[in-house]
């Protein structure tokens, strides 16, 4: 994961892969395809809790 900023809030980091994340998931992106890979990605994006992420402990 790599922190990003966001573009309009200063206080805000985003989240993303990394280059190693990424090559973590390309074996998934070609044994799917592009297409159904885009749609397991908006279904478990549709199932994830939206807004922020806080710890549980």
């Amino acid at each position: 994961m790599v922190r990003l900023p966001h573009p309009y809030d200063a206080r805000v980091r985003l989240l993303g892969l990394a280059e190693a994340g990424r090559a973590a998931v390309a074996p998934w992106r070609r044994a799917l395809g592009e297409a159904r890979f885009g749609a397991l990605a908006a279904d478990l994006a549709r199932i994830t809790p939206q807004g922020p992420v806080r710890p549980t402990w």
